[in-house]
C-alpha cells in the first residue's frame, strides 16, 4: 500500500512540473485575395494553420524567391509571379501563382447617360420623355444601362411664364440650342425626333468599356447620405474627371403638352417627373482624377446634405467619367441604400 501511495505521489508531482508543448506547424495553407491582377494593383497574401488560425502577421512571404516586406505585393510588370511562405522556419504546404496583366482580361458593360433638358412649361418636351420610355422598353432586361437625367430649365420665378419649380442652373455645361433637347453622354445631340432614333441609345449599351464604376450609398440621417464611388481603369487614360449627380424621382407637377403623347392632353395634370437633377456634388464639369493609369482604382467618399430633397428615399446617385472634351466614357447609377459591384463583361 505504501509503495502504491509513493507511486501515485510521484506521478502527481511529475505531472506538475513545467514543460513546453511544441507548436504544431503541419499543413500551413497559403492563399491570396486574387489570382489575377491588373498591373499596379495590390495583391494581399494570407497564411493559415489547418485549424483556421490566421498566422499572417508572423509569416515571411517570398515572390519569385525574393522576400517581401509585409503581406502585400504590387508590380507594374506583366508576368506570372510565384509566391511562397514560411512560418517559424516551416514552409507552407503549397505555393501559388499570381498573374499580372495589362488590363486586356478585364472589360465592363457600357452604360449611357441621356440628359434631357426640359421644363414643365415646355409643351414639346414630353416628346423626349416618351422617347426615353420607348428606349427603356427597347433595352428590356438591360434597361438599367440607360441612365436618365432630367435637367429642368428655365425660370425660378413663379411669376414667369417659363417658371419651373425644379429649375437647375446648368449654364456651365449645357450645350446650346432650344428646347426640347437631349444629349447622349453629354456631348452628342439625340437627333430629333428622338423616338425615331432609339438606335443612338441602344448602340451605346453594346460597347465594351475599359473603365468600370461601382457605388454604395447609406442613409446617415433624415437629410444626410454617405456615398462611395469607385472607378477601375483597365487601360491608360489621361486628363479625365469625375462628375457626381443627385437625382430625385416622383416629383408631381402639371406638364404643358403640345404633343399627341400622353393622350394628347394640353396640360398633363399631376405629371410625375422622375430622375430630376437636384444637386451636383463635384465640380459641374468634373473633379480631376490624378491617377488613371492601367490598374489604378479611384476611391471617393462624399457626405451629402439633402436639405433640398423632398423624399430622401426617392433619391438616386449618378457618377460618370468624362474625357478632356467632356464626353462621358462610362457611367453608373446607384439607388439609395444600395451596394454595387463592378459590371464586368
Amino acid at each position: 500500500m505504501k509503495y502504491l501511495q509513493f507511486l501515485l505521489l510521484f506521478v502527481f508531482l511529475g505531472c506538475s512540473k513545467d514543460y513546453t508543448i511544441l507548436e504544431s506547424v503541419d499543413n500551413l495553407i497559403l492563399s491570396a485575395d486574387q489570382s489575377t491582377r491588373i498591373i499596379n494593383q495590390t495583391t494581399t497574401f494570407k497564411l493559415q494553420k489547418n485549424n483556421g488560425e490566421n498566422i499572417t502577421a508572423n509569416t515571411v512571404f517570398y515572390v519569385n524567391g525574393t522576400m517581401i516586406n509585409g503581406n502585400t505585393f504590387t508590380t507594374d510588370q506583366v508576368g506570372t509571379y510565384s509566391v511562397e511562405a514560411k512560418y517559424l522556419g516551416f514552409d507552407a504546404v503549397n505555393s501559388i501563382e499570381i498573374i499580372y496583366h495589362e488590363g486586356s482580361l478585364v472589360s465592363f458593360k457600357s452604360n449611357v447617360i441621356v440628359e434631357d433638358y426640359t421644363g414643365v412649361w415646355c409643351g414639346n418636351c414630353p416628346r423626349v420623355s416618351y422617347a426615353l420610355e420607348l428606349a427603356s422598353q427597347q433595352l428590356d432586361v438591360n434597361s438599367d444601362q440607360l441612365i436618365k437625367v432630367g435637367i429642368h430649365r428655365s425660370s425660378s420665378n413663379p411669376q414667369d411664364s417659363s417658371y419651373d419649380p425644379y429649375n437647375f442652373d446648368s449654364s456651365t455645361f449645357e450645350p446650346n440650342g432650344g428646347y426640347p433637347k437631349a444629349f447622349v453622354n453629354r456631348k452628342t445631340r439625340w437627333t430629333p425626333l428622338e423616338y425615331n432614333n432609339l438606335n443612338m441609345i441602344v448602340n451605346q449599351t453594346q460597347l465594351t468599356k475599359r473603365i468600370g464604376l461601382k457605388m454604395s450609398s447609406e442613409t446617415l440621417s433624415n437629410n444626410t447620405v454617405k456615398l462611395n464611388v469607385n472607378c477601375l481603369f483597365t487601360e491608360n487614360y489621361s486628363d479625365v474627371k469625375l462628375v457626381v449627380y443627385v437625382l430625385e424621382d416622383g416629383l408631381i407637377y402639371d406638364q404643358v403638352n403640345y404633343t399627341t403623347f400622353y393622350n394628347g392632353d394640353d396640360i398633363i395634370v399631376d405629371f410625375v417627373h422622375d430622375h430630376v437633377l437636384k444637386k451636383i456634388i463635384t465640380q459641374h464639369n468634373g473633379d480631376v482624377i490624378e491617377n488613371s493609369a492601367t490598374g489604378s482604382e479611384l476611391n471617393r467618399e462624399f457626405t451629402i446634405n439633402l436639405d433640398n430633397i423632398s423624399d430622401i428615399n426617392k433619391t438616386d446617385y449618378v457618377a460618370f467619367i468624362v474625357d478632356s472634351n467632356g464626353n462621358v466614357l462610362n457611367s453608373r447609377k446607384c439607388h439609395i441604400n444600395e451596394i454595387q459591384e463592378y459590371q464586368f463583361q
